[in-house]
């Protein structure tokens, strides 16, 4: 069954088909960052090390929040408010690295 890393402290979860990857660390009472949690603010952008085919694939309000964010929208950075859990056979462990939120800073959105 496919489970979620959280780095760097290596929590896991092994969420149900669908679960975003905010609401698990959430449940999981991992320390992660995140504002409106609807695709808004880009608080929530982790770094996906490992296992991103196992993710929902990134919609365009994802990937324009992103680009606005000067992030790369290439699947290594998602919104934990966004990216789900693709539970399949032959799904892959998924690595996210809480570590990431220090590096950024939504705040440098145009017109905030």
């Amino acid at each position: 069954m496919t489970k979620i890393v959280f780095l760097p402290t290596g929590e896991e979860v092994q969420p149900e088909t669908g679960l975003k990857i905010l609401v698990a660390a959430i449940r999981q009472k991992v320390e992660i960052r995140y504002g409106c949690a609807a695709c808004r603010c880009g608080t929530c952008a982790v770094a996906i090390r490992e296992g991103g085919e196992s993710l929902s694939p990134m919609e365009e309000d994802e990937r324009a929040l992103l680009g606005r964010m000067g992030l790369v929208c290439d699947g290594s950075i998602r919104l934990a408010c966004r990216a789900k859990i693709l539970v399949a056979e032959g799904a892959v462990d998924v690595t996210v690295d809480i570590d990431f939120q220090q590096q950024y800073s939504p705040d440098r959105l145009e017109g905030r």
